[in-house]
């Protein structure tokens, strides 16, 4: 009986198998993941930028088939949207060879289908969803609903088609001119219209190295649809063979010809590889495999949930000490800090470079740095709270990178040219991480110990252990980020001619500099015990959130804005405005409690008055 379960079981996971690699009804989807495209400038497989669209357009990274209903990963969709679009069928395509802009024709040349019709675009803004007519409570739009819409324009009153009016005000943004925020968002939604119908129009979708571009330019399935070959620029004959394939991939997934599509569609993206192989810089088949298995395991959301076993294993084992608790916890814990090595490692191996580019990736590496110094420091003062902070914290981070892709945008860029191919500049960016992550340890083990006061309780060995792992953290936060200050002068001077310009990135590095050497020179000299130090950590963390994050996205200025994030200011004021009541709530409880122990102490030692002899 076992075995029969066992091989029923084996029979039902690898149906499920067949399956997910399939796809609908058959349609073998995995052959066009791994499709060698050009975009963001640089060279990654259709996997990725169908992830990347979809979550632009749609916030999300799949979609359901209007039809079907059945869920697509992300590379099903983006091709089940870009074969469905009629427009090649018209007769009057060949308009999109004349013009510029391709965007008012997306509807004339196709009739709104069931993806035109489905809600995908965000419209957060209030004013905005009363400005188009929405609903209310209605938070999203479909592309057909919000292409035929109209909006009164504030500054000319008069009311527009939609489209005119966020185009004149991109103009106008182009030129300079400061827009309303809900005329930014306006525009930034108009922007995630006009993504997808250059998509579903193949116009985003780049597959072949153009020959002889000097600057690598690359065709997208537009150009090759609409562009007439003959012998004299196509004399091998492979772009003509792309085309009927494609042409005929297209009929047969539009036939539900499951059987015709993958053939189709293996012999389409096998003379892509070989014309594009022909026609420049074309990728290997091992770097995009690469890729897709990057997404298909997601080594980085892996380690934070593995890292958050940890922290919940570690937390319930302060709370009953049960010993298989803290195996189970150590176990997790190192398996966490492998899977998010190899996230890192596949990340760096895939962009050619290390993480520097952008806060995605500063917010992973610091959660990655915040697990290893704490296992170092939880084993050197043998301190499970050490480990329970470390785990805390930087299941946090990695949750936070792996949560927020539309204000932590985890998409793999190329580096400005100004950061190109510089030594100092890579060991000066990794060096100010690595502070960041010892001061967040530090923060971290910081709010165990005022745990421990706002509870009453009496461990003072635990109390005191902490506070003496959480002033090294802030020595280790202090000489890394000193040494990363010395590091980004040297990149400075060989950037801009100049050591130090008061830029305000430099400024807000200089001020957390000198509020942890404040806080270090205060405990040395007895002026805080470990209350105040611990108080101290958190309350002085708020720097290092302003030079971290604040520069870049509140002020939005100075010459450190390549890794710019958008929203989600007010999360983060909101984490540091509850830090700080907390950190206030610990203190007056505990000084009460000081005072009151104080007073018994005193009506213990005052002596009674003294009986008159007479």
């Amino acid at each position: 009986m076992p075995r029969r379960f066992l091989l029923v079981g084996c029979c039902m996971l690898g149906v499920l198998a067949a399956s997910v690699a399939r796809g609908e009804e058959g349609f073998n989807w995995e052959l066009w993941r791994e499709l060698p495209i050009h975009s963001g400038g640089r060279q990654q497989p259709l996997d990725t930028l169908a992830r990347e669209t979809l979550q632009t357009v749609a916030n999300g990274d799949s979609l359901a088939d209007p039809i079907t209903k059945q869920r697509l990963h992300p590379t099903a969709a983006y091709v089940s949207m870009m074969f469905d679009w009629r427009g090649w069928d018209h007769s009057g395509r060949g308009q999109l060879a004349l013009v510029g802009d391709w965007h008012p024709l997306y509807f004339p040349l196709h009739k709104a289908d069931e993806w035109d019709r489905l809600p995908l675009l965000d419209v957060d803004s209030a004013t905005l969803r009363w400005a188009l007519g929405l609903e209310r409570g209605q938070r999203r739009v479909s592309p057909f609903q919000l292409a035929g819409a109209t909006i009164e324009d504030r500054r000319t009153e008069r009311r527009l088609p939609f489209a005119t009016w966020a185009g004149r005000l991109q103009a106008l943004e182009e030129s300079g001119e400061e827009l309303t925020p809900w005329e930014k968002e306006g525009v930034e939604l108009a922007r995630r219209l006009w993504l997808y119908q250059d998509h579903r129009m193949g116009r985003g979708l780049e597959v072949l190295p153009v020959e002889g571009s000097e600057r690598g330019a690359w065709m997208s399935v537009a150009q090759l649809l609409l562009t007439k070959i003959d012998d004299t620029n196509d004399p091998s004959g492979d772009l003509r063979q792309c085309q009927q394939l494609f042409a005929q991939a297209r009929k047969s997934f539009q036939q539900r010809d499951a059987v015709g599509f993958n053939r189709a569609s293996e012999q389409l993206l096998s003379t892509l590889r070989q014309k594009g192989t022909q026609s420049g810089d074309y990728p290997s088949p091992r770097a995009m495999t690469l890729e897709v298995t990057y997404h298909r395991w997601t080594p980085l959301r892996m380690g934070w949930m593995l890292m958050l076993v940890a922290a919940a294993g570690l937390w319930m084992h302060a709370r009953w000490r049960w010993k298989s608790l803290r195996a189970g916890a150590f176990a997790a814990y190192g398996v966490a800090v492998v899977a998010v090595a190899i996230g890192l490692g596949m990340r760096i191996a895939i962009a050619g470079r290390p993480p520097v580019t952008n806060l995605y990736e500063s917010v992973v590496f610091v959660g990655a740095g915040i697990a290893v110094l704490g296992l170092i420091l939880g084993f050197v003062y043998r301190n499970m709270h050490v480990l329970t902070a470390a785990a805390t914290v930087s299941t946090a981070m990695l949750v936070m990178a792996d949560g927020c892709p539309s204000i932590l945008d985890p998409a793999v860029r190329p580096l400005e040219p100004v950061l190109q191919s510089n030594f100092w500049l890579v060991a000066h960016v990794l060096t100010i991480t690595l502070s960041y992550a010892a001061f967040a340890l530090a923060a971290g083990m910081a709010n165990i110990t005022l745990g421990h006061y706002l509870l009453r309780s009496n461990n003072q060995a635990v109390i005191k252990s902490l506070s003496r792992a959480t002033y090294r953290a802030m020595q280790v936060g202090v000489l890394t980020l000193a040494a990363g200050m010395i590091l980004g002068a040297i990149w400075a001077d060989f950037s801009w001619g100049r050591f130090w310009g008061w830029d305000p990135k430099e400024v807000w590095a200089l001020i957390t500099l000198l509020g942890y050497l404040a806080i270090l020179h205060a405990r040395q000299a007895g002026w805080v015990r470990e209350r105040g130090l611990a108080a101290l950590s958190i309350a002085v963390f708020s720097l290092v959130v302003m030079a971290w994050y604040g520069v870049n996205h509140v002020l939005g200025t100075g010459l450190h804005n390549f890794g710019l994030a958008s929203g989600g200011g007010g999360l983060v004021i909101f984490a540091v405005l509850l830090q700080l009541v907390f950190v206030a709530i610990v203190l007056l409880r505990s000084w009460r409690g000081d005072a009151a122990a104080l007073s018994r102490l005193g009506h213990c030692y005052t002596r009674p008055p003294r009986r008159s002899t007479s």
